[in-house]
């Protein structure tokens, strides 16, 4: 009986983390990155890195006020627009403005790259069509077009590049892109009846998507209409194409399911026709959907719910995965000693004390003192907080914007908190990941120097003591910033695939070594309190235990879990008293592991020397590693994070669907037959 106790672990299960849900306005795809670009209603760009499972890589940090409306990619160039009226190319590595153009001075609504990648279309909201071209790295002026009634809603180039179509309202119209005059102007069903989307396809014909719920086919060379479907009852706002160009994906408001047409020869008397025939649908949201994208055989959407879903366009495959709209990085810290709790939300924070419970009934604790909410630190509605914590003897709480730090003392009896001004060093600059020590320490990563910074924390005074330059080794942003128990070590992962160590030793500390780099991007890092070792996990579910003493790897698994390739490993759970357990989790699901003993096995060594280099699976691989086996799995819904409150207690935080959407108006509702 006592063997069993030590095996089992409270666990306080927080579901009154409520975020709001942030709609997404856009979606573009790389095909050369592999990466999702994503922006939402708030004014965030989110890159998901998609060669394995979807991962959230890197968050570019905007507010509402300069929200971006649409998104395209050149190879590796990311560009936007918005209503403030800027087009702006980004840098993926530092995350701010590359180059900053303003075309017409007015709202921009839409842009499009030609195949080529030489040019680029913006439409404005007072009807001006720009080409601008985006050579040599550069984004200039080229050519504007006539000046047309009503905004520009959409934008595309043909294959050949010179056409581009663009739709309004109450029409689609053809220009020449070298005249800037249009060839061709196509009239819908009213005058009123506003154009969303458009695709054009290999073949020239055009596809439009309109606010009556209709998609209308032309031909693009002599624009003479094909066909025209109802497939929704309003509003088609967003239509995609696979490769093939067999099968057309719309989506809307009402209702908001997502239609899968496909291509089909219909032969009538003697002659023989194409058109897009139903094939099938699929209802991953309730609420409306903005944007769409096909990728290889997955359909990716999302819309005013914030969900990112991913469904395959093949009818033998019905799975719907589902991705909520949580905050990059840490959201909890908590505070043992005090039994305290730290959420962080996009503009506050607030400071729960987590419930006791005494009496055992069954597998529930039955709580003696319920939870309770004691502080709540609000900012500005402009400002983001990026990163948050509370000290491990709940005697502190440091916060950062994007624009500044705060560093406040927390009392408890009575409750108050106290924010330190005066006196305070000026190293103590905006965070991007904020970690406190046991020893009273404070260590700040500062994103724009890549330096980590440490402090000493007194009573009512903050001494800065060193600042460790990562520059050398850190080239990308930081994603993952991980301290040892004892403040030996500290681990850093990157969004290029680098894993660093360093040697924390006060103004002494140097880099230790780097892991071999792995094909999958790092999504959790976890150290062991009692020996020197470091947990990876990698987004395609391999996990590695690194032993930073020996620089050698001691245990290691392939495919994880059944789930890996839909939700990556989110974070890493250590048992102090048992090395050999590890605790991985997912948004859908904990898995505890277990590493075993394995036989001894050769590897054979790539002849060629590239190869070898590049072939990091096997040099992650030696004859005496063990065996990480999953043994246990406990389901779950929208996981966002698990702590550890203790030996045998843990903390997980979650959000069910029906509360994540409560804050959006009720879904639209369609009527069916014979049912009111």
């Amino acid at each position: 009986m006592e063997d069993k106790l030590k095996r089992t672990a409270n666990v306080h299960s927080v579901r009154f983390y409520t975020i709001k849900p942030r709609a997404v306005v856009s979606l573009a795809h790389s095909k050369v990155l592999k990466c999702l670009a994503l922006s939402r209603e708030d004014g965030s760009i989110e890159l998901w890195d998609m060669r394995h499972a979807p991962y959230l890589n890197r968050v570019i940090q905007l507010t509402p006020e300069t929200a971006v409306e649409d998104l395209a990619w050149s190879g590796q160039r990311l560009f936007s627009v918005g209503l403030s009226g800027k087009l702006i190319e980004w840098d993926l590595d530092t995350l701010q403005p590359r180059c900053e153009q303003s075309p017409t001075g007015n709202a921009l609504w839409c842009l499009d790259v030609n195949s080529a990648g030489t040019e680029l279309a913006v439409g404005s909201e007072e009807g001006h069509i720009n080409i601008m071209s985006i050579e040599h790295d550069e984004i200039s002026y080229k050519t504007l077009f006539n000046k047309q009634m009503g905004r520009v809603l959409c934008c595309k180039f043909d294959k050949t590049d010179t056409k581009l179509i663009t739709g309004s309202v109450g029409a689609v119209r053809i220009w020449s892109v070298s005249k800037g005059t249009t060839l061709h102007t196509m009239t819908l069903s009213g005058h009123d009846v506003i154009v969303h989307s458009l695709l054009v396809l290999r073949n020239d014909t055009i596809i439009a998507g309109d606010s009556a719920g209709f998609v209308t086919v032309w031909n693009g060379s002599n624009a003479t209409q094909l066909e025209s479907n109802q497939v929704l009852d309003a509003n088609v706002f967003a239509l995609a194409i696979n490769a093939r160009e067999d099968r057309l994906v719309c989506s809307g408001k009402e209702p908001p399911m997502i239609r899968v047409l496909s291509k089909t020869k219909i032969k009538r008397e003697e002659s023989v026709c194409e058109r897009w025939i139903k094939f099938m649908q699929r209802e991953p949201h309730k609420h409306y959907v903005k944007s769409l994208v096909v990728v290889k055989d997955n359909i990716i959407s999302a819309g005013e719910d914030g969900l990112l879903c991913i469904t395959s366009i093949s009818k033998t495959n019905a799975v719907i995965t589902k991705h909520a709209p949580f905050l990059q990085g840490s959201v909890a810290s908590v505070a043992p000693s005090a039994n305290l709790m730290l959420l962080r939300y996009p503009q506050s924070l607030h400071l729960w004390r987590l419930g006791v419970s005494n009496e055992i009934d069954g597998q529930v604790l039955r709580l003696e003192q319920t939870p309770e909410k004691l502080i709540q630190l609000n900012v500005a509605a402009s400002k983001f907080i990026q990163a948050a914590a509370i000290s491990p003897d709940s005697s502190w709480i440091c916060y950062s914007t994007v624009d500044e730090l705060r560093l406040s003392r927390l009392q408890l009896d009575p409750l108050g908190v106290e924010r330190l001004t005066a006196d305070l060093p000026a190293e103590l600059e905006v965070a991007s990941h904020i970690i406190f020590s046991k020893t009273n320490q404070l260590f700040l990563v500062h994103a724009e120097s890549r330096q980590l910074r440490c402090f000493e924390l007194t009573e009512n005074h903050v001494e800065f003591l060193y600042s460790v330059y990562l520059s050398a080794e850190v080239k990308s942003p930081i994603s993952h910033v991980e301290l040892s128990s004892g403040g030996k070590y500290l681990a850093v992962a990157t969004t290029d695939h680098l894993v660093a160590v360093w040697q924390l030793d006060g103004k002494e500390s140097k880099h230790l070594l780097n892991l071999p780099r792995y094909k999958a991007v790092t999504t959790a890092l976890a150290m062991h309190e009692t020996s020197p070792h470091l947990v990876v996990a990698y987004a395609d579910g391999h996990l590695v235990d690194y032993n930073l003493a020996k620089s050698c790897i001691v245990s290691e698994t392939g495919k994880l879990v059944n789930s890996q390739r839909s939700h990556c490993i989110k974070g890493l759970l250590l048992d102090a008293s048992n090395p050999d357990i590890v605790i991985a989790y997912n948004e859908c699901a904990f898995f505890v592991l277990r590493s075993y003993k394995q036989k001894s096995r050769a590897l054979q060594s790539p002849r060629n020397k590239a190869k070898r280099m590049s072939h990091s699976e096997d040099a992650m691989t030696s004859t005496n590693v063990r065996r990480y086996v999953c043994k246990s799995t406990f389901e779950s819904q929208f996981l966002v994070q698990a702590c550890r409150l203790g030996d045998q207690e843990l903390v997980t935080i979650s959000i069910h669907l029906k509360n994540l959407l409560a804050p959006l108006p009720p879904p639209y509702i369609r009527k069916k037959f014979g049912a009111a």
